[in-house]
């Protein structure tokens, strides 16, 4: 029996178990969860958390571009077959403050083909993470987020028996993008920026759908695309609108939701301290935003 199958059956129980259950706050570990995490927290916090996937190529530049012009840092979703394409775009992501996180390799649906060959699953998630484990920060936490939000428990199991993979968070879904909807009448009530530019709609249009449901909701992750030649455009048309509200940004490391699957710092002993703190935020958001 293959390594993988005797540690996937240890933990296999404790990956389907929340983190807030599975022991005290230094026995919590970063696990991938059994299903799609789909709770960012951010709705009515009156902050967005902006995530873009399935990059890089030719077109991120231009988004990297608005969002230094605008200070706003974000979490990139990365796909392996385009970081290898485009190694001096994926390391200017990183070196421009904003989060690299984990989208797989090659992009494909994880329907049953990888339940029946979790091998392939592990190159899937391992590929992307030698690619940006050496461009990130030792303080930087890595994040997973399942290609087309497609995901299996039997993936979570198999994928927390890798020492290093299971110090992922995932895998993150989204609170808005997800789909075009419009009212009867044409009104266009919530965006998906790949859907906009198959119904051939203009950035403008697109980020009327964005901007009604992130204030539906007052916040949120936001799942957006870098890969398009309309994505500069459409960072543009929604970011300045949301700052002048008063919308804060955070890159998803940042947002608390997400701190209960982080792994906690190994303490020594002598000097362990189980007091419990406040949370402190970097860049642009404040504790007191997310209250």
């Amino acid at each position: 029996m293959r390594l993988w199958k005797l540690a996937a059956a240890a933990v296999l129980a404790l990956a389907c178990v929340t983190p807030a259950l599975a022991g005290g706050d230094d026995d919590r570990i970063a696990l991938f969860q059994p299903k799609n995490i789909f709770h960012s927290g951010l709705r009515d916090a009156h902050v967005v958390a902006l995530t873009f996937d399935d990059g890089p190529n030719a077109n991120t530049p231009a988004v990297l571009d608005v969002l230094k012009t605008l200070n706003v840092k974000a979490t990139f979703f990365i796909v392996g077959r385009m970081a290898k394409r485009y190694p001096d775009v994926l390391a200017r992501i990183a070196a421009e403050g904003h989060l690299l996180a984990n989208h797989s390799a090659t992009h494909p649906l994880l329907g049953n083909r990888y339940v029946r060959h979790p091998d392939l699953l592990v190159d899937q998630i391992r590929e992307v993470n030698d690619l940006i484990a050496p461009l990130m920060k030792p303080t930087d936490k890595f994040f997973f987020r399942a290609p087309f939000g497609s995901w299996r428990t039997a993936h979570a199991a198999v994928l927390n028996a890798d020492p290093v993979l299971r110090n992922y968070i995932g895998p993150i879904y989204w609170d808005e993008g997800g789909e075009i909807s419009m009212t009867r009448d044409g009104y266009i009530m919530s965006a998906a920026d790949w859907s906009c530019w198959h119904h051939r709609w203009s950035a403008e249009t697109c980020a009327k759908g964005y901007l009604r449901e992130i204030r539906r909701h007052d916040g949120g992750v936001v799942l957006m695309h870098c890969i398009h030649r309309q994505s500069a455009d459409l960072v543009a048309a929604v970011v300045p609108a949301l700052m002048e509200e008063g919308y804060r940004f955070a890159r998803i490391d940042q947002v608390p939701e997400y701190k209960q699957y982080e792994t906690p710092p190994a303490k020594p002993a002598a000097v362990a301290d189980r007091s419990n703190g406040p949370i402190q935020y970097a860049g642009v958001i404040d504790q007191k935003d997310l209250k």
